[in-house]
């Protein structure tokens, strides 16, 4: 249908009667699921201005522009034309993500992401950058010159700097790990290091990465997530072992170097295009361990239970699960469905009397068809092989999406799901004052507002005169 003969609903007095966009709003206003204004639509369409006669046809995935033209009247707020556009998004959610794949899926770093033909190429690379990145780690720990936190890179940064970055570097390393300090209970020093064991274990298994220092041999790569369950005398034990930190750090920069996995950032794994582009080396870690007081337990900070339960899941998850790359290949779907696609072009006529879809030969038995299919039409097999590619590669596109949609969902909620508590510190303590735990949010601020001050008499002492030039008087 032309857009210009799009029929409209008349909602007022002539009934349910369908009416041309060009007969104006004789008989009523005109129905617009998006432009509820009074009396709806806007400019043009019609000389009583009841609707938009104008414009591309909705398929479902309008531009924000298109969108405001098409349904929204001259008057309406910009708060409210973007309100009503997530609406229109929201429910016509597929045709976006058809209309992106369309626009996008010859992008070269989407193909890299996503397409299953490049993609292989893409993790093949990834594997073997890893196995070297691998090989490096272990020979810098038998050398002595692995750091593990980049400190001569910090110093580097730090002797290049003006007096004001320096401050603004003071401040960033002054800023408190997302990690709690329960991460220094025995028990969860205990069970990070066993998870982190297994989990390079598994990765290690992946990309063909064998004889890993930093393992102790008791870990296994093909365990069941629900047998992952150890002693918990064990793990306070183990946990309280000096070396047990230093080993346990050794794992983090491994895994995130060498297979682009931040354990505390709840097993976030890097993108495979983006572990080529640039090494990582940054990782959530913790906060030096407190000396004077002794660390309580998880299960006294309820953003600790929260943040432990989703890394031990994470951790089971992905053992048990694999790699989420390898299976946006969809090797063993694809394979599948092109076997059932052969076997339906065989025609059966008699017991001893076999034909094909695509072509006129006759055969004796069901296999010499299909070998038929596979040699003699071949190219009608790569070209159904082409399309269950592009099945599979418009399957992985609209996944990321919705993945990205729903991160940036819960980052839009991140307080509210995760933001239990927050340190904050004492008003009046110094650069180096104590903090305190208050809940996340307005009450929390309030909270620490309200506090008695804190007279620090063994902080420095800060100039606080101020100076005034009278020179211009």
């Amino acid at each position: 249908m032309d857009v210009d003969q799009e029929q409209y609903y008349d909602d007022g007095g002539g009934g349910s009667r369908r009416r041309g966009r060009g007969r104006g709003d004789r008989g009523g206003d005109r129905h617009h699921p998006y432009g509820d204004d009074g009396h709806r639509g806007g400019r043009g369409g019609g000389r009583g201005g009841g609707g938009r006669g104008r414009g591309r046809r909705d398929d479902g995935a309008l531009s924000f522009r298109d969108f405001c033209y098409k349904y929204l009247r001259d008057d309406t707020t910009p708060a409210e034309a973007e309100r009503r556009y997530e609406e229109y998004k929201k429910e016509n959610q597929e045709a976006f993500y058809e209309r992106y794949f369309r626009d996008h899926r010859h992008d070269e770093g989407e193909r890299a992401r996503n397409d299953p033909r490049v993609l292989v190429e893409t993790l093949k690379r990834r594997d073997e950058l890893a196995c070297a990145r691998a090989h490096e780690f272990f020979a810098s720990k038998a050398d002595g010159s692995l750091r593990i936190y980049d400190e001569g890179d910090a110093e580097g940064k730090d002797a290049d700097m003006g007096e004001g970055e320096h401050q603004g570097e003071h401040q960033q390393e002054k800023r408190r790990s997302m990690v709690p300090i329960e991460a220094w209970h025995p028990t969860r020093l205990g069970t990070d290091y066993k998870q982190t064991g297994r989990l390079i274990a598994a990765l290690d298994a992946e990309k063909g990465i064998d004889n890993n220092p930093l393992l102790d041999g008791d870990e296994d790569s093909g365990m069941d997530a629900e047998a992952a369950e150890d002693d918990v005398a064990a793990l306070e034990a183990l946990g309280n072992e000096a070396s047990t930190p230093e080993k346990l750090d050794e794992r983090l920069c491994y895994l995130v170097r060498v297979h682009g996995v931040d354990y505390y950032r709840r097993i976030s794994e890097m993108q495979p295009v983006t572990f080529l582009e640039k090494l990582p080396s940054a990782f959530a870690k913790r906060d030096p361990k407190p000396e004077d007081t002794p660390v309580s337990s998880i299960a006294q900070n309820p953003y600790a239970v929260r943040l432990f339960a989703t890394v031990d899941a994470n951790v089971k998850r992905r053992i048990a699960e694999g790699d989420p790359q390898v299976k946006k290949l969809g090797t063993s779907e694809i394979e599948s469905k092109l076997d059932e696609w052969i076997q339906s072009c065989v025609v059966k006529h008699d017991e001893q009397r076999f034909g094909c879809t695509l072509s006129t030969k006759l055969f004796v038995a069901e296999e010499f068809v299909i070998k038929h299919i596979k040699t003699k039409q071949a190219h009608h097999v790569e070209d159904m092989r082409e399309r269950l590619f592009d099945e599979q590669y418009r399957k992985n596109v609209v996944e990321f999406l919705k993945y990205d949609e729903h991160r940036k969902e819960n980052k839009k909620d991140h307080k509210k799901r995760f933001g239990g508590v927050m340190m904050m510190q004492v008003p009046g303590s110094g650069p180096d004052g104590q903090f305190v735990q208050v809940p996340m949010g307005t009450g929390g601020a309030k909270m620490i507002k309200g506090m008695a001050r804190y007279t620090d008499l063994d902080a420095a002492v800060t100039e606080s005169r101020v100076v005034i030039d009278y020179g211009d008087i």
